[in-house]
């Protein structure tokens, strides 16, 4: 039989499946949305399958090539805790390794007091009395990763006695150091294998006579066969996420001038973010799932809780704008569905600023609009502004969440957003597009063509990916080339046996590595010919650009390997995309306005804006805003001052009108409202999270990178604090220090006399750093985080029977360790040597001026938003409500006594 030219993407959602059927030789394409049917999926799959085949022509084959799955079966197992009952053999002595996890919680140091641990996917303490009772086994020993031998010999055992009994075992779902992280992986691969393997051997039987081959999207956006999808099914628990960015690279990346993409999703509780780097998309070693992380390879992509029905509310002490996680769901939704929502979205905000059209999906889904305005009309009653200036406040509140979400991905990263594009896809993202490129400086923004079912198309045109890796664990000072060369040997041997490779493959190197004392990797690519010519040296540097490149820094410590890897990638081929004709002219026929609107933006009505049907756009037409370009399954709105401009291949590109990026803090008004406050607040709080992320990922004391037991502070040239914990010594340090501030300075102190308690021994080593623009200082970053060591009478330098201060280590009083950006390494090197790991305490103290110096980075960046006048105005707003929040809190407190003891 001739090979059928027809392949076809399936994306299911918990609403909505999205199907999009692609000719490959001649790139037209066909879409669909059908009900999703999450009892069983498959249905949703089948019953879709028939009704998009009925598309082509003719019906002269409708025999499909393939179909690429993307699929939230896997997910849903784990999040509805439906998967299979899991026995768990470990080593003696650590049956409890799934209830200890890890030290670090959500929430920061002593959140381990109040957070509930999950139960764990496996009970050792149940016992089995009957052999039908052990569906599944998963096996982790301590020392597998290195000598998996007797996880082998468990294995086979089990096999022997029960042949039914699938087993996973640690060292080939992951053969790597860190017991927990491979304990939980092997458990997930194992609680949802049965289901997955079910499910997609039912799929196959019901797919005979429709396709040829099923494939199953990965959680790192590639393709996998189902006889490895059933074997390794942890490596796609997140396969739909993955889908909208394979179709951003597919549609833009591999059909444009443009490479460097930021990808935004909003859905109805959550928005999804990720970065493209030169066509390719940024993969992490991670896939979170509720509160398990497993480590398998997936998207890069983070996620708020910012969405088409997240919940405007005013928080009830300081009268602040919140855009909250806490969604309506879907039912009811937002009040503009008409089905009793109960609350101000985002969605409702839209629709009262009058950006999407009053009717949707083709005319089948109406608004309600006078719904939507009641419930914005209660914010806005609350703020004590108008209807319309509360509705646009929800969006900026809501927009400036989703840009703290961009920078995780990019600036958090070593990016700057300027340099990417943004690409928006989603049945709502488009509606907010171009106020975030206005926010980001990005240019231009893209809207691919059907957004909203790009996620189908990037299943359709993704292609086959697998891959192995193995602990490795050595410094460069302990190994050689030759021995890292047959690492990589073997892993590569390995892979292309797992693959049954015929030379479809192209095989990429990767490295796991750190500086010693870290805890986290940083995983590099390596080039084997470079490699093979400038040896271990080769290794280092790659470490020092890439650290330094996501933490500002680099040290001098000596590096460790820790894991070695191999990814075999499908040989790419071209992809034909349907090209558009051109247009004879830039402006479309009026025949394409199918409506007229009014709509709002910085409190103005603009009347008659047109809504021009995309489907009749060609290539070279442009668009000016204020307006909208609706489709089936989305609608893009053009702001004021805006261009859109409709490419070969049918995207939008919207840019400023003078086609200039716009600068970032442009959209801030004259004067300063509640919600410019609130917009203030968030980026505090996102520079104060970036602060924590660095700590978290680059320190070597476990008490920081574990425990999290670090504070930082930003606040006002007089010391008093805006965002953060222990702050309040800074103002009694700026009326007390006689010496000279100066842009580059660097103060550092142990001493708890000097900062009146702001630490609370000798082992926190706090720094503090002024932030100057144009000689002005505006500001303060401060952070302190626990030494492992300060020297003393005993090793940790926290003695118990202490009976001198001097018996708990080093002293430092507040010094200026540097000076105008020069270091005093004499001054430092007397410290250090003090200390019993001087190594670890450079690599920390270096990572808290590196948090420090982020953050003033991101102050200047918002003074220079604001502007000096609003910047300091916003401050004083900020402490003004401060005060006032505590006073309510102190008007509230009963007045009989209260008594405390510790």
């Amino acid at each position: 039989m001739e090979a059928s030219p027809y392949c076809l993407g399936v994306d299911i959602g918990g609403t909505f499946t999205d199907l999009l059927l692609l000719r490959e030789d001649t790139g037209e394409t066909w879409r669909e949305k059908v009900p999703s049917t999450p009892e069983d999926q498959s249905l949703t799959t089948l019953g879709g399958i028939d009704q998009i085949t009925k598309n082509i022509p003719n019906q002269a084959d409708n025999f499909l090539h393939v179909v690429n799955h993307g699929t939230t079966v896997a997910t849903n197992a784990i999040l509805e805790k439906k998967g299979t009952r899991v026995a768990l053999v470990v080593t003696e002595g650590y049956k409890d390794i799934l209830q200890s996890r890890r030290t670090q919680i959500p929430g920061g140091l002593t959140s381990w007091i109040q957070w509930p641990k999950p139960e764990p996917l496996a009970h050792l303490s149940l016992r089995l009395k009957h052999r039908e009772d052990l569906p599944v086994m998963a096996a982790n020993l301590i020392s597998s990763y290195a000598n998996p031998i007797h996880e082998h010999t468990a294995r086979q055992i089990v096999k022997r006695l029960l042949p039914d009994v699938s087993v996973s075992i640690s060292s080939e779902i992951l053969p790597e150091l860190m017991e927990y992280e491979r304990t939980i992986t092997t458990v997930v691969n194992s609680y949802i294998e049965p289901r997955v393997k079910d499910y997609l051997s039912n799929l196959v039987k019901s797919l005979e006579g429709k396709a040829r081959l099923l494939r199953i999207l990965r959680s790192d956006g590639g393709l996998s066969s189902t006889r490895l999808a059933s074997r390794y099914p942890v490596s796609w628990v997140m396969s739909g996420p993955a889908g909208g960015v394979t179709g951003a690279v597919a549609v833009v990346a591999n059909q444009t001038k443009y490479k460097n993409l930021m990808t935004v999703d909003i859905g109805g509780t959550s928005t999804d973010v990720a970065l493209v780097e030169n066509g390719a998309p940024h993969i992490r070693r991670e896939t979170k799932i509720s509160d398990i992380t497993v480590k398998a390879a997936s998207i890069d992509v983070h996620s708020v809780g910012a969405g088409g029905e997240s919940i405007a509310r005013i928080t009830a002490v300081t009268k602040a704008l919140r855009v909250e996680p806490e969604s309506t769901g879907s039912v009811p939704g937002p009040a503009c569905y008409g089905k009793a929502g109960f609350a101000a979205t985002m969605t409702d905000a839209t629709v009262v600023l009058g950006y999407p059209p009053p009717s949707l999906l083709g005319g089948s889904f109406n608004l309600d609009l006078n719904k939507a305005k009641d419930t914005v009309q209660e914010v806005a009653h609350d703020l004590g502004v108008s209807l319309y200036e509360a509705a646009e406040g929800i969006l900026k509140v809501s927009n400036e969440t989703i840009y703290g979400a961009i920078r995780v991905i990019s600036v958090e990263r070593g990016y700057d957003p300027k340099d990417f594009s943004l690409v928006a896809f989603g049945g709502a993202e488009p509606l907010h597009a171009n106020a975030l490129g206005k926010l980001l400086g990005a240019c231009p923004v893209i809207i691919p063509p059907s957004p909203g079912v790009l996620c189908a198309f990037g299943d359709a045109t993704t292609l086959l990916r697998h891959e192995i890796g193995k602990a490795f664990t050595r410094t460069l000072s302990q190994t050689n080339k030759n021995e890292v060369l047959h690492g990589f040997a073997s892993l590569l041997t390995d892979i292309k046996r797992i693959t049954l490779d015929n030379s479809g493959y192209l095989h990429t190197f990767q490295a796991d590595l750190r500086y010693s004392g870290q805890a986290n990797n940083v995983p590099v690519e390596v080039e084997l010919g470079r490699f093979k010519a400038n040896g271990l040296p080769h290794l280092h540097e790659l470490l020092d650009i890439e650290h330094t490149k996501l933490f500002t820094y680099k040290l001098d410590s000596d590096v460790e390997i820790v894991n070695l890897r191999v990814i075999a990638h499908e040989s790419k081929i071209e992809l034909a995309v349907r090209q558009l004709a051109l247009a004879e002219s830039p402006d479309p026929p009026v025949s394409l306005v199918v409506a007229k609107l009014t709509m709002v933006f910085d409190d103005r009505k603009y009347r008659d804006c047109s809504v021009w049907d995309r489907s009749g756009l060609f290539e070279g037409h442009v668009l000016h805003g204020p307006c909208v370009i609706t489709e089936m399954d989305s609608n893009t709105v053009i702001h004021l001052g805006y261009k859109a401009e409709i490419d070969i291949v049918g995207n939008i590109l919207i840019r400023c009108l003078d086609d200039r990026k716009k600068p970032q803090g442009k959209e801030i008004k004259a004067d300063l409202g509640m919600v410019t406050i609130d917009i203030f607040e968030s980026a505090l709080r996102n520079a104060r999270n970036e602060m924590d992320a660095l700590m978290t990922r680059t320190t070597m004391s476990p008490a920081i990178r574990e425990q999290q037991d670090e504070f930082n502070v930003i606040a006002e040239p007089s010391g008093k604090m805006l965002v953060g914990q222990f702050g309040f010594f800074i103002g009694t340090f700026v009326e007390t220090w006689k010496g000279s501030i100066e842009a580059g300075d660097v103060f550092l102190t142990n001493d708890l006399y000097s900062v009146t308690g702001a630490v609370s021994h000798h082992n926190d080593w706090l720094i503090l750093v002024p932030i100057f623009v144009n000689s002005k200082l505006i500001a303060w970053t401060a952070n302190f985080g626990h030494m492992t060591d300060v020297g003393g009478s005993v090793p940790g330098s926290l003695p118990c029977a202490a009976s001198s201060l001097f018996e708990e280590g080093i002293q430092i009083p507040v010094t200026k360790v540097a000076s105008r950006g020069v270091w005093n390494t004499e001054l430092m090197e007397v410290i250090y040597r003090n200390v019993r790991l001087p190594e670890w305490n450079k690599g920390d103290v270096r990572a808290l001026v590196a948090a420090c110096e982020i953050a003033g980075r991101r102050v200047i960046e918002l003074y220079r938003r604001f502007g000096d006048t609003q910047y300091f105005a916003a401050i004083d707003e900020l402490l003004d409500r401060n005060r006032k929040a505590v006073a309510s809190i102190i008007k509230d407190m009963p007045e009989e006594p209260a008594y405390f003891e510790d």
